[in-house]
This record gives C-alpha cells, structure tokens and sequence, in this order.
C-alpha cells in the first residue's frame, strides 16, 4: 500500500525531530482526546513545540480547532507550527532559535 502524502510529511518531519536529539510523540485521537492538538508535540531546548502536518500544498485545510490549539501553545510560550514540508519546522526551529 502507498504511503499517503501526509504520512510521508510526518515521517520526515520525525526522521528530522529525531536528529536533533528532539523527544517526540504523536497523540491518538479519539473520543476522550483534546480536539485539535497538533499531530506530532515536542520538546526540543527545553521548549515545548506542536507541529500540524499536513499534505504538501494543504494547509490550507487546517481546522479551526487545530489553529486554536497551535494558538494556544504560542500564548504559552511554546513553538507551534503548520507544516506541509521538513523545511517548515526547520525555518520555524531556527526562528525559534532552535537547532
């Protein structure tokens, strides 16, 4: 079966966390669950990061709850990102002033 373009999103996005030395997990969604948490969170530096991925060129599709939620983490002083490709959490990392 083919991968589906999200995953292959997120499976970079991990391989790259994973370089960094970054702790990581992916939430699983369902009935007792938080609506619009970031699919991958992180800690990197001792800061908190949420990533949203999505397909290349969708982000376009991100949900009120989940721009609600990457919202949250910036008021709190975390990094949260909307991602469609590795360079997204890069550039957004290095903003950041994370490796």
């Amino acid at each position: 079966m083919a991968e589906k373009p999200e995953a292959r999103v997120k499976r970079m996005i991990k391989a790259y966390l994973k370089s960094t030395g970054a702790w990581f997990c992916m939430p699983i969604g369902g009935p007792y669950s938080t609506h619009g948490v970031p699919d991958i969170l992180a800690c990197l530096g001792g800061r908190m990061i949420g990533i949203e991925c999505k397909a290349f060129g969708k982000k376009s599709t991100v949900t009120p709850a989940q721009k609600d939620q990457l919202a949250r983490i910036t008021d709190a002083g975390g990094v949260a990102i909307l991602a469609d490709r590795v360079e997204d959490v890069k550039a957004a990392l290095a903003e950041a002033g994370l490796p």
